[in-house]
C-alpha cells in the first residue's frame, strides 16, 4: 500500500501541523536579525539596525513584534492554539496601532517606549513608529501564524496566501534602498522598508510556508504534476513580479533608457513570460487531463468503489454496476457492506488502514438478484488533501469462476484419490534424467515392494519383476530406443497355490530435449477379476447345460430377427435341427414374431418380458399353439432377444376337458339345489292351484244359482291369475335347472334378485329367518347370465340358511344389498347375523373340497367365484364385526359399458 503523505492521525480530515527542522532555523535567523537591530539602537550602531543603510533603520517596536511572531510560529508548530493566540496579540496590537496612527494622523505616545533618546534623531516624520509596509508585514505574518492553527480548512489555506503576499512586499520594498534610493522623499517612505525588516519578514514567511508545505511546497502531489513542476511554477510566480519591478526601478534610476522604453520592455517581458508560462501549463494540463481521463476510464471499467471511513459509498464505478447489479444512483450514499452483503471492517481494521496498512481477503458477496459471488476484496485508505476526510478505496475482483474451478479441481483430486484407494490402484513414475521411480497409491504393494525401500533405477525394477513374477517389462533395448505410446503388461505370481495377477499400462513420453524420456503408468490387482472370469466360464457352461434340459424351448434372436441359438427342446418342438435354423429368419418358426420394445430383461422385475399366446410352425407346416415370453438384453453393443416357448397343445386340451367338467358340475349343482328346493316349490305351487280350485268351485256354485255374471267374470280373472302364477313358478324352475352356455346380456338387477328371493323363500329348512332386500341405489341393468347369477345368489343364501339353523339367541336375518361403485360396477352383498366364517375359510376361501358342512363337498364358493370372475367381477368374503358373515361380489353395469363404447 502506498503510504499516505503524510498519514492521517485522526478521523477529522485535517493533517496535523508538522514542524520540520528548517522552521526553527528560519525563526532563529529572524530572531538574530531582530536582536542585532535592538543592539544597534542600544549601542548607537546605526549599521546594525539599518543593514548598512543607516538612513532607514528597523524600529525597536518592529523588532519586538517580529520576535514575538517568531515565538508564536514555534508555538504553532507544536499545535498549542491557546498560547499562540495570546502571543500573537502583541504584534497585532503593534501593527494595528501603527496603521491607525498613520491613517488618523494622531500619536498614541507608544512610538518612543524603547530607546527614546536614540529614536528621536532619525530623519523620519514619526520616529520610533513602524512604517506602513513593516506594519502590514507584521499583520500578515501574525494572521498567517493564527491561520496555521485554525480549525477551519478555508482559514488554514489562507496562511500560505498571507505568507506569499508578505514575501512579495518585502522583496520589492526592501531592495529599493540597495538599488540606489539613498534619499527617499516624504511620500516615498510609504513604499520603503529597511533591509533588516524585509529579511526578517521573508524568513518568518518562509517558516510559515514550511509549516504548511503540503499546500505551498508539496513533495508528492496527487494532481498529475511532479513536485519540481509545481515548485518551479511557484518560484516563477513569486519572482517574476519582483524581478520586473526591481528591473524597472533600476533602469529608470540609471537613466539608460526613456521611461516609455522601460515601460514597453517591461510589458513585453511580462507578457512573453506570462504567455510562455500559460502555454506550458496548458500543454501540461492537457496532457495530464488526457492521462487522467484514460486512468479514470480504466478505473471506471474495473469494479472499484470509494467510501468514507464509515463505509458510505462516495463513488460507484461501472464495473461495480456490472458486478453487483446496482446502478450508481442506487448505490451512492448507501453502506457498501449492507449493499453487497459483505462483513463490515472492524474498528481495528479501520485504524490499521488509516495507519497505512492494506487489507485484502476473499469474501462472499451478493448481487442485487440474490446470487452469491466469491470476491477478492482489497482496500486501502487515501487522503487527497488535508482539508478532506480520509477515504477508503475498494477494489473487487470476481473470483467466483476461479473458486468454483478450484473447488472442482479439489473435488476431482479427492475423487481421484478416493477412486485410487477404493479400487486399490497404483501409479508409478520414472524419468531417464533421474533414473528413479516414484510410487503412489498401492503401487509398491502391487509390485511386492516394501514401502519406501526401493531406490533403484529401471534395470533394478526389471530385475525385481523378473525375480518376483518370472517376467519383466517387455520393452526391448535401452530407454533411448523405447517407442512413445502405451505399453500394457501382465504379471503373474503364484503364492500358496493361488495365482496373483497384476495388470497395468505404462505410457512412455518423449520430451523436446535430448534424453528427455519419462514413463508414467497405472497398475491394478487383477486377481479377483481373473477368478471371476474363470467362475463366469464355469457358470456359463453350467447355464448352457441347464437351458438344454429345461422343458421350455429357448431361441436367441439378434437385432435383424435371425436365430443365434436353438435349444434341444426347441428341436423337439419344431422338428428342426439347430444347424438347419441358425442364421435363418425367426419367422420361419414364428410367423407373428414382433421385436420386443421394452428395456433389457431385468431379473425379478415385473413386466420385463413380453408374454403372449400365438401360433408357431413346425417342420411340416403344422400350426402349434404356443405361449412365448420375449425379453431384450444387451450383449456388448448388440441388442438381442431371448424367447422362451411353451407348447400349449396338451394344456389347451386339458383346459377344454376342465371347462366341460365345470359345466357339468354347474348343472349338477343347480339340480342339487332344485332337489333341495323341491318341497318348498311344491308348497309354492299348491297355493295357486288350491286357490284356482276354490275359485272354480265357487264359480260353479254361482252359475248353478244364476249368480251375478260380473262376479263370475271377476272370479274367473282371479283363477286365471293364479294359474299364470303357477306357470311362472314352473318356468323359473325349468330355466334354473336347464344346462346351457354362458349367455351374458343386459338384465335388470332388481328382477334377477327378486326371482332369486322367490326361489329362496320356498326353502323351509330354516324357519323364522327374515329375508330382506335393501337396495342403496336404483339398481341399473347389469351385464350377466341371469341363470348363473341366480345360481350364485341361491348358493350364498343356502349357505346363510345353513349358518342360521339352530340360532336361538337372536332373530336370524339375511340382508341382500346393492351399492354403486365408481369404476362402473355394482356390488351385491349377502350379509347374515350368524356365527361368521371360520379362520380356515377366511384364509383360504376358494380352496376346492374345503367345507364347513358335515356333508358338504367344498365346491360352492369356488363355483361362485368362477362364475363372478367369468362376468368380469370380483368375489370376496369377510366377517362382520357385530357377528355374522358378508359375501360380496361385483358385476359390470350396462350403462357404463354404453358410455365407454360411445
Amino acid at each position: 500500500m502506498q503510504e499516505l503523505n503524510p498519514p492521517p492521525q485522526r478521523l477529522g480530515g485535517s493533517l496535523p501541523v508538522r514542524m520540520t527542522p528548517i522552521v526553527p532555523a528560519l525563526v532563529l535567523a529572524a530572531q538574530l536579525v531582530c536582536v542585532l537591530a535592538l543592539c544597534g539602537w542600544a549601542f548607537g550602531l546605526a549599521g546594525l539596525s539599518g543593514g548598512f543603510f543607516g538612513g532607514y533603520r528597523m524600529q525597536p517596536l518592529t523588532a519586538v513584534a517580529f520576535m514575538t511572531i517568531g515565538f508564536g510560529i514555534l508555538l504553532s508548530g507544536t499545535s498549542r492554539r491557546g498560547f499562540t493566540g495570546w502571543v500573537m496579540a502583541l504584534p497585532l496590537l503593534i501593527g494595528c496601532s501603527a496603521l491607525a496612527q498613520e491613517l488618523s494622523g494622531l500619536s498614541l505616545g507608544i512610538d518612543r517606549l524603547l530607546f527614546p533618546g536614540s529614536v528621536v534623531h532619525q530623519f523620519r516624520s514619526y520616529p520610533g513608529r513602524p512604517g506602513v509596509l513593516p506594519a502590514l508585514g507584521i499583520l500578515l505574518l501574525a494572521l498567517a501564524s493564527l491561520a496555521v492553527i485554525s480549525r477551519a480548512p478555508a482559514v488554514r489555506r489562507l496562511s500560505v496566501v498571507f505568507s506569499c503576499v508578505a514575501i512579495a512586499a518585502a522583496a520589492i520594498s526592501g531592495t529599493l534602498l540597495p538599488l540606489g534610493m539613498s534619499t527617499p522623499g516624504p511620500e516615498t517612505r510609504y513604499a520603503l522598508m529597511s533591509l533588516p525588516s524585509a529579511l526578517t519578514i521573508c524568513l518568518l514567511a518562509i517558516a510559515v510556508v514550511a509549516l504548511r508545505r503540503q499546500y505551498a511546497w508539496p513533495g508528492s502531489p496527487d494532481c498529475g504534476f511532479g513536485s519540481a513542476t509545481i515548485q518551479t511554477c511557484l518560484l516563477l510566480c513569486v519572482s517574476m513580479p519582483v524581478v520586473s519591478a526591481l528591473g524597472h526601478f533600476w533602469a529608470e534610476r540609471a537613466g539608460h533608457a526613456s521611461a516609455e522604453m522601460i515601460e514597453i520592455v517591461q510589458a513585453v517581458a511580462q507578457v512573453a513570460l506570462s504567455c510562455g508560462l500559460i502555454a506550458w501549463a496548458w500543454m501540461r494540463i492537457a496532457r495530464e487531463s488526457g492521462a487522467r481521463s484514460a486512468v479514470n476510464l480504466a478505473l471506471d471499467s474495473a469494479p472499484v468503489s470509494i467510501t468514507d471511513v464509515d463505509g458510505r459509498i462516495l463513488r460507484w464505478s461501472a464495473g461495480c454496476e456490472r458486478l453487483y447489479g446496482w446502478t450508481s444512483e442506487q448505490a451512492l450514499g448507501r453502506f457498501q457492506q449492507k449493499l453487497t452483503g459483505t462483513p463490515p471492517i472492524s474498528a481495528a481494521g479501520i485504524e490499521a488502514l488509516l495507519g497505512g496498512a492494506r487489507h485484502e481477503n476473499e469474501v462472499t458477496a451478493y448481487r442485487r438478484d440474490g446470487r452469491a459471488l466469491r470476491v477478492l476484496h482489497s482496500c486501502q485508505a487515501v487522503q487527497p488533501r488535508s482539508d478532506l476526510p480520509p477515504m477508503v478505496v475498494h477494489s473487487m475482483t470476481d473470483i467466483t469462476a476461479r473458486t468454483q474451478a478450484e473447488r472442482a479441481v479439489l473435488a476431482s483430486d479427492a475423487r481421484l484419490s478416493l477412486a485410487i484407494d477404493l479400487h486399490e490402484l497404483g501409479i508409478f513414475e520414472w524419468s531417464l534424467a533421474t533414473d528413479r521411480f516414484v510410487f503412489h497409491g498401492h503401487a509398491e504393494r502391487l509390485f511386492a515392494l516394501a514401502p519406501g525401500a526401493f531406490e533403484g533405477g529401471i534395470e533394478a525394477w526389471k530385475q525385481h519383476l523378473r525375480a518376483t513374477f518370472g517376467t519383466t517389462f517387455h520393452t526391448p533395448g535401452p530407454p533411448e530406443t523405447w517407442p512413445a505410446g502405451r505399453h500394457p503388461f501382465r504379471l503373474v505370481a503364484v503364492e500358496g497355490g493361488i495365482a496373483k495377477v497384476v495388470e497395468g499400462t505404462a505410457h512412455i513420453h518423449h520430451g523436446p530435449g535430448e534424453g528427455d524420456i519419462s514413463m508414467i503408468g497405472i497398475v491394478m490387482d487383477a486377481t479377483e477379476r481373473e477368478q471371476r472370469a474363470e467362475m463366469l466360464k464355469s457358470r456359463e457352461s453350467e447355464l448352457r447345460s441347464i437351458l438344454e434340459t429345461v422343458p421350455e424351448a429357448m431361441i436367441t434372436i439378434d437385432g435383424d430377427g435371425r436365430i443365434r441359438s436353438f435349444s434341444a427342446t426347441a428341436e423337439t418342438l419344431f422338428g428342426y435341427a439347430a444347424t438347419e435354423v441358425l442364421g435363418q429368419d425367426v419367422r420361419l418358426l414364428l410367423p407373428r414374431y414382433v421385436r420386443p420394445s421394452g428395456k433389457p430383461v431385468v431379473p425379478g422385475q415385473d413386466g420385463a418380458a413380453e408374454t403372449r399366446i400365438t401360433a408357431g410352425l413346425d417342420r411340416h407346416g403344422n400350426e402349434l399353439p404356443i405361449e412365448i415370453a420375449i425379453g431384450a438384453a444387451e450383449v456388448g453393443n448388440q441388442r438381442i432377444a431371448i424367447a422362451f416357448i411353451r407348447n400349449l397343445r396338451e394344456q389347451l386340451a386339458a383346459q377344454a376337458r376342465i371347462n366341460e367338467l365345470r359345466e357339468q358340475l354347474l348343472h349338477a349343482s343347480r339340480a342339487s339345489a332344485m332337489g333341495e328346493m323341491g318341497a318348498g316349490l311344491a308348497h309354492e305351487l299348491n297355493q295357486p292351484l288350491t286357490a284356482t280350485s276354490n275359485l272354480l268351485g265357487a264359480i260353479d256354485l254361482m252359475m248353478a244359482r244364476e249368480g251375478d255374471p260380473e262376479q263370475v267374470r271377476c272370479m274367473l280373472e282371479l283363477a286365471r291369475q293364479e294359474v299364470l302364477r303357477a306357470g311362472s313358478i314352473i318356468r323359473r324352475m325349468r330355466a334354473f335347472a336347464a344346462k346351457g352356455e354362458l349367455d351374458i346380456q343386459a338384465e335388470p338387477l332388481e328382477e334377477v334378485i327378486g326371482e332369486t328371493l322367490q326361489l329362496a323363500r320356498s326353502r323351509r329348512r330354516a324357519p323364522g329367518v327374515r329375508l330382506r332386500y335393501r337396495p342403496s341405489v336404483a339398481a341399473p341393468s347389469v351385464l350377466a347370465d341371469r341363470i348363473q347369477i341366480q345360481q350364485v345368489l341361491v348358493n350364498l343364501l343356502n349357505n346363510a340358511f345353513d349358518a342360521l339353523a339352530g340360532l336361538n339367541d337372536r332373530q336370524p336375518e339375511i340382508i341382500i344389498s346393492t351399492r354403486q361403485l365408481n369404476d362402473g360396477h355394482i356390488m351385491v352383498s349377502v350379509i347374515d347375523n350368524g356365527p361368521g366364517l371360520p379362520e380356515a375359510i377366511i384364509n383360504r376361501p376358494f380352496e376346492t373340497f374345503s367345507s364347513t358342512k358335515v356333508n358338504g363337498m367344498g365346491l360352492g364358493l369356488s363355483i361362485c367365484r368362477r362364475i363372478v370372475e367369468a362376468h368380469g367381477g370380483c368375489f370376496s368374503l369377510r366377517n362382520v364385526p357385530d357377528g355374522g358373515a358378508a359375501v360380496e361380489f361385483t358385476l359390470p353395469t350396462f350403462a357404463e359399458l354404453e358410455l365407454k363404447a360411445g
